[in-house]
């Protein structure tokens, strides 16, 4: 990722930085994963609690530390904040905005992940692209990935996906998609979504915060999919094998 400095990220996720302003080059919530210069954001889990390996990733070299509170006898750089899956969020919303990168933010009920790889390796034959890594695309996937955009990327390939509404309209705002795709409307998530009409207005936040000028490619074999005409005056492209 490009370098970025921890007075600029505290003032991005509205944290108070403790110690000495410092560079970092990559962000991780696995503590594995810490090398020299990463910013580490620690997060509680329903069985581990991230704050418990902030004196192991100082060890390791970690820049600083996105917490809640700051550990008895803990030392080094710190973003203290409220929430730090919020903060995470917002530091990936702040990074985005500093890219020139366009976004494709895939999402649907099924065939995400084969879309984005299909897309992916078109993309990647002329452009520098980049793709959601495994299944990175939600509330915590989504912005690791983002963090993880080179400065050179020309493209990202974003697999979003979510499971109720309110979901898709957090990730729109930190993906920012240029180019918006779904691949259909299914039976998943009924037990929150109530409907197929209820998912496609869950899905359909994906365009609330994307690029005005830019595109949306649907599937039109979808009966669902094939009611949206456009969207905030992008009339959408339509795929499928029916005429």
């Amino acid at each position: 990722m490009k370098t970025l400095y921890t007075l600029d990220a505290a003032k991005a996720v509205d944290g108070q930085l403790i110690g000495e302003n410092a560079s970092f080059t990559d962000v991780t919530m696995d503590s594995r994963k810490v090398t020299k210069g990463s910013l580490f954001v620690a997060i509680k889990g329903e069985k581990v609690d991230g704050h418990s390996f902030i004196g192991d990733v100082f060890n390791k070299g970690a820049a600083a530390v996105i917490c809640d509170h700051i550990p008895e006898g803990a030392e080094g750089c710190f973003i203290v904040v409220e929430n730090t899956v919020k903060a995470l969020q917002d530091l990936a919303r702040y990074y985005r905005s500093l890219l020139k990168v366009k976004v494709v933010g895939i999402t649907g009920s099924v065939g995400k992940t084969s879309t984005k790889e299909i897309i992916y390796s078109v993309l990647s034959q002329k452009f520098k692209a980049q793709k959601t890594l495994g299944n990175y695309n939600n509330e915590i996937g989504l912005p690791l990935t983002i963090l993880s955009i080179e400065e050179d990327t020309e493209v990202e390939v974003l697999e979003m996906g979510i499971s109720d509404f309110g979901e898709m309209h957090l990730l729109s705002s930190i993906a920012q998609p240029d180019i918006c795709v779904i691949t259909n409307i299914g039976q998943s998530h009924l037990e929150a979504l109530g409907t197929r009409d209820g998912i496609l207005k869950a899905k359909s936040e994906i365009f609330d915060f994307m690029n005005p000028d830019g595109a949306i490619f649907l599937n039109g074999d979808d009966d669902k999919l094939e009611t949206v005409k456009e969207v905030k005056g992008i009339v959408a492209v339509k795929y499928g094998f029916n005429e």
